[in-house]
């Protein structure tokens, strides 16, 4: 990219199951070591905004599925902007929800998508109203 000057693009595909997620969150790890500066001011860089933005968009999109038990129900096009000298400088991510058949109606034995059930998980109202007070 540095070299040639050109924008370059890496495209994962394969079948359910095959490893997309987990390839996609090293190739991030790997770029965003590759394209990293220190960061002395105590602030989160834009390196580690973009790997953490990926459990949340996990958490909205995947789902239990009989392949596979955090099975990616969406697309993903990540795009990581670099400045002259290789490093990151900024980056989007656009998520395309695949199955929206699955928010009203799920075949047993999948699940539905990650979020509905961290949801419907959250501690009673009188241990929240703890936390606020400590």
């Amino acid at each position: 990219m540095i070299k040639e000057q050109i924008s370059q693009a890496i495209l994962v595909s394969g079948e359910s199951g095959a490893g997309k997620t987990e390839s996609t969150k090293m190739l991030m790890q790997y770029l965003a070591f590759m394209g990293g500066r220190n960061n002395n001011t105590g602030e989160r860089s834009v390196e580690q905004k973009v790997l953490e933005s990926n459990p949340v968009l996990e958490a909205f999109g995947n789902a239990k599925t009989v392949r596979n038990n955090n099975s990616s129900r969406f697309g993903k096009f990540v795009e990581i902007q670099f400045d002259g000298r290789g490093r990151i400088s900024g980056a989007a991510i656009r998520t395309y929800l695949l199955e929206r058949s699955r928010v009203c109606q799920v075949s047993d034995p999948e699940r539905n998508y990650h979020c509905f059930y961290m949801l419907c998980a959250a501690p009673p109202e009188k241990d929240i109203k703890k936390v606020k007070h400590v």
